[in-house]
């Protein structure tokens, strides 16, 4: 699958499916593809905002620590817009890890003790109405796609 081959099949009028590449890529392709769906003129500047760091933080970190290097795994996006929220659900067949259990980096007390990395899952819960996670190591949808990490990400429509 090349990089800028994101397949989407909109399900309703509510609801959009996408299948992105492991590659670093399909987040800009995911989140063209994704605000074409949601009508981003629709939405307000807040919520575009929150949206795109969130989907970018949860695509990045699934590409970047999830899968390895051209395994040709992918990533299976549901996006509803609600009328109160807009929920996306990540799914993936890579690398068993529950981004909610993860632990917080400390705050560095000095800039040179600053360590890069480790704030992205902190902002997406920050940035989200609600999030959940779920494991499903053994699922295989219908259409052969064989789900580990299931994590669903509710963004508010302020």
């Amino acid at each position: 699958m090349a990089a800028d081959d994101v397949r989407a099949i909109r399900i309703d009028a509510v609801t959009a499916v996408f299948t992105l590449p492991n590659d670093i890529a399909a987040i800009e392709a995911g989140r063209r593809a994704l605000f074409d769906f949601l009508d981003a003129g629709s939405l307000g500047g807040r919520v575009v905002n929150r949206i795109e760091v969130v989907f970018e933080e949860v695509v990045s970190n699934i590409v970047r620590h999830g899968f390895a290097a051209g395994s040709g795994q992918s990533i299976r996006v549901t996006a509803t817009a609600g009328r109160d929220r807009i929920v996306l659900r990540f799914e993936d067949d890579g690398i068993a890890f529950d981004p909610l259990a993860a632990v917080p980096r400390p705050a560095a007390a000095t800039l040179a003790e600053t360590v890069l990395g480790g704030l992205g899952l902190p902002l997406v819960r920050k940035l989200a109405a609600a999030t959940y996670h779920d494991r499903r190591d053994d699922a295989v949808e219908p259409d052969g796609f064989r789900v580990v990490n299931d994590l669903t990400v509710a963004i508010a429509r302020e």
